[in-house]
């Protein structure tokens, strides 16, 4: 069995053994309350026609690629790095590619397989902002965005090129979603780490900072955004309340982060150990109707962030 036979086997065996830490009962419940979503994309693979599938893939990929955590393991594997990559992506697309051929879709599946097919010339793995991009001094930016300063330091090369390649595909009617879809994805990594408990003790001092901090990062993150809403009515005016659905589910995502991140904040505790409920909140945007229910995890999590804060502070 050669390196990438084994490599392969390790990524499948990973993957049934989050499925057995998830739980089988509690994984096949998902599948249940997940069915309308998955109805609308089978409704939607069985119509699509075929380039647009390649623009899904290489999005979906990339947002993978640019983000993974293994690159110095994969240094040390004595293999053709773009071969293996190439071996893995496949494998990962294969489920969906399958499914298009079972519905008679033939084209779009050789489309879906061949949109990565760029993202496997370019580095895998975060990159260093002083390496990308060394006339950008993050430390200048003001400690009430350590969050920002954080997920811009681990990724900050695949948000500026999936920023832009998003911003270039904008004629696409779902580039605007799924761009907001790797958003939320991705804000985990923003918030997963608690800022020394002396930035916090400057910053609680002047009163609200809950509020404040859910008001500073709405500005930043939404104003950054703002080229993609405009270019989406441009294209798509008709088609303006899919553009208001992602900036509220923004709005709603970035919100829950930093309410979550503080309600389980410990003075010293680096960072947080558990993502369950931020799946489960991604979940709730993601499946018509559950909104609600993202409103009410927001609400409940403030009060314990507002609660746990003043404990430790006040």
């Amino acid at each position: 069995m050669n390196t990438i036979e084994r490599f392969l086997n390790l990524r499948i065996k990973q993957f049934f053994r989050s499925v057995q830490e998830i739980g089988i009962p509690l994984f096949i419940i998902l599948m249940i309350v997940t069915t309308g979503l998955t109805f609308k994309v089978l409704v939607f693979l069985s119509e699509v026609q075929g380039v647009e599938m390649a623009f899904f893939s290489f999005f979906l990929i990339a947002s993978i690629h640019f983000t993974r955590k293994d690159s110095h393991f994969l240094k040390s594997l004595d293999v053709s790095r773009p071969l293996l990559f190439l071996a893995e992506y496949s494998l990962f697309l294969l489920p969906v590619s399958m499914l298009l051929l079972f519905l008679g879709k033939m084209v779009p599946a050789i489309y879906w397989q061949l949109g990565m097919l760029p993202i496997l010339i370019f580095p895998a793995g975060k990159l260093k902002i002083n390496k990308i991009a060394p006339f950008i001094n993050l430390d200048g930016i003001p400690s009430k965005y350590f969050e920002i300063k954080l997920g811009f330091r681990r990724i900050f090369f695949a948000i500026v090129l999936l920023y832009f390649i998003a911003l270039g595909y904008s004629f696409f009617i779902g580039t605007l979603i799924l761009f907001g879809i790797f958003l939320l994805l991705v804000l985990p990594t923003f918030f997963e780490n608690f800022e020394p408990k002396e930035m916090i003790v400057l910053e609680y001092g002047k009163g609200n900072f809950v509020r404040r901090k859910v008001i500073n990062h709405l500005l930043v993150f939404q104003i950054a955004l703002m080229p993609h809403y405009l270019m989406f009515l441009f294209y798509h005016k008709e088609m303006w309340y899919l553009g208001l659905a992602c900036f509220v589910g923004l709005c709603l995502g970035i919100i829950f982060n930093i309410v979550y991140k503080y309600a389980s904040y410990r003075p010293n505790v680096p960072k947080m150990f558990s993502n369950s409920f931020q799946a489960v909140f991604l979940a709730t945007l993601l499946i018509p109707g559950f909104v609600i229910v993202s409103i009410g995890l927001i609400i409940y999590f403030w009060r314990k962030a507002t609660n746990n804060l003043a404990y430790y502070y006040a």
